[in-house]
């Protein structure tokens, strides 16, 4: 078995994936800009929309796009900083956290119908060389 078909199946399975994600009824791309700041709001009972933005790694400007759509949504709150009269501050609405528990939800569902197909021992496995995988490569990062 050659690394290029290992890979090409991989490659394979991850089209697959996102071709089922676009056809299914949850519509819902958890790596979306706007998930990533739910779900990092729904760690945190407030945030600045600067250390947002650092965190997410993306202009103040691009973070006001989205926070707008999300506002919009009835998923967030800013209101005036406390601290800082300059900044706004970002927390959930019930609505917020409610979209967050049903995201979750749903990527358990997608995680669990992924490897449905696989025995235990065989998610065991897979485990492993995913994990040895991604080890490899963020020990790359750093260097």
């Amino acid at each position: 078995m050659k690394d290029s078909e290992i890979t090409e199946v991989f490659y394979q399975i991850a089209r697959l994936l996102e071709k089922q994600a676009k056809s299914s009824k949850r519509n819902v791309d958890p790596f979306s800009g706007q998930y990533k700041c739910l779900f990092l709001l729904d760690k945190a009972e407030k945030m600045s929309q600067q250390r947002l933005a650092n965190i997410l790694e993306i202009r103040a400007t691009s973070l006001s796009e989205v926070l707008a759509k999300l506002e919009h949504k009835g998923y967030i709150l800013r209101e005036p900083s406390s601290t800082d009269k300059r900044t706004y501050d970002v927390s959930l609405t019930p609505e917020g956290r409610a979209e967050v528990g049903r995201v979750r939800r749903l990527r358990l569902e997608e995680h669990n119908e992924l490897t449905e197909p696989l025995s235990q021992e065989e998610k065991e496995q897979l485990y492993r060389i995913l994990m040895h995988i991604k080890d490899y490569y963020a020990g790359a990062e750093v260097e």
